[in-house]
């Protein structure tokens, strides 16, 4: 029983041994399975410089309003989203004072008018009567003395015709005041545009001091980016730029309008201004903008597509094909527009570059090349 037990364990033994040296075989290296990838040869591109940065919209033109004169509200005949037109009237103040003002000038430049008439005919007395003396005196009628009297009587005379006449401008100034001041207690419209705020209602109390309306024009707006000198010396006015209003999921164009001619201390950067087409009125006030810039070109740069790139622990490379064999090369990489990285150092126009499968092989492995494509500036 022992014996047979016995024979039985060593069987079991063999077949166990038998089975692991199979298993061994089925993994030498030389049965392993080459990794597909696909490769690409370095080419030459010119690489355009690009950048992403974000603005608010703002409007073209905006107008505070407020009254010049400090009185109480009477009417507000606009509101919030109106459109208005130029000279168009936005409120009225109470001008009762004013209007009783001026109705008293007004009267004023009557009285001085009827003075004027006076101070003429007053004149036209003294000179008839120096005209008679005259006569008298060369007729010895009547003394020196006495045509000296008259004379000083006409001269008198036109001196308060032209008092009167200084009156009465005088009286006209004070009612043309009087109505520029009326005119104050009817506020317009500075400019066209929307209503964008209104701060005030009947029966308040507005001044100078006060900010009553707001107006904005909409039917062209701008965009407001801030940008670094090493990049606004590639912005110059009049230039074409696509911008995105992010919210409408829109691009427009829109052409360099200004440009700060000095860095703004609080942000140390350029104000840069936009102008962007506003017709259909959809575009807000305060809405986000995106906008990509150009701002140079990496002329006749080895270039190689992005995916082809490893970045490791802030160090790039890419795996060459040579003879076979996948054979990772440190690359100094440039700019990436669009699709392609420019390669500075590490790869030449015209090496083939795995740009797929790359991450699945490591330095010196045999690789399988399933397709290759064209150069990267094909």
């Amino acid at each position: 029983m022992k014996l047979k037990r016995s024979i039985f364990l060593a069987m079991l033994l063999l077949i166990i041994l038998l089975l692991g040296g199979c298993r061994e075989k089925t993994n030498t290296p030389e049965e392993e399975a080459l990794v597909p990838v696909e490769i690409v040869r370095a080419g030459v591109a010119d690489l355009p410089h690009s950048m992403n940065t974000s603005g608010e919209v703002i409007a073209s033109a905006e107008a505070a309003v407020a009254p010049k004169v400090t009185a109480r509200v009477v009417a507000v005949h606009v509101k919030l989203g109106d459109r208005v037109s130029q000279g168009q009237a936005l409120f009225e103040l109470d001008g009762t004072e004013a209007r009783n003002s001026l109705s008293i000038s007004e009267a004023g430049v009557g009285v001085a008018s009827a003075g004027l008439n006076k101070a003429k005919q007053t004149v036209a007395d003294a000179q008839l009567n120096y005209d008679r003396s005259r006569s008298l005196f060369e007729g010895g009628a009547i003394s020196q003395a006495q045509l000296d009297q008259s004379d000083s009587a006409l001269k008198n005379a036109l001196l308060g015709v032209e008092l009167a006449r200084e009156q009465l401008v005088q009286a006209e100034m004070t009612v043309r005041n009087g109505r520029e001041s009326l005119n104050n207690f009817v506020v317009a419209a500075p400019m066209s545009g929307l209503v964008a705020a209104v701060n005030i209602e009947s029966g308040e109390i507005a001044g100078p001091q006060t900010i009553a309306v707001t107006l904005v024009n909409l039917d062209s707006v701008k965009v407001k980016v801030n940008l670094s000198e090493n990049v606004v010396g590639a912005i110059k006015p009049g230039l074409a730029i696509p911008v995105e209003i992010t919210s409408l999921n829109r691009t427009v164009t829109g052409t360099v309008a200004a440009i700060a001619p000095q860095v703004d201390p609080s942000t140390r950067a350029f104000p840069v201004e936009i102008n962007l087409n506003n017709k259909e009125g959809d575009i807000k006030a305060g809405m986000v903008a995106s906008l990509r810039l150009e701002t140079g070109v990496s002329q006749g740069a080895v270039a190689v597509p992005a995916d082809a790139v490893i970045e490791r622990e802030g160090q790039y490379s890419v795996f060459l094909l040579v003879d076979g064999v996948a054979k990772e090369t440190p690359v100094k990489t440039g700019i990436t527009s669009g699709q392609l990285t420019e390669i500075k150092e590490g790869v030449q126009e015209g090496q083939e570059v795995i740009v797929s499968g790359n991450r699945l092989v490591s330095d010196g492995q045999k690789v399988k090349v399933v397709s290759g494509q064209g150069g990267a500036s094909d």
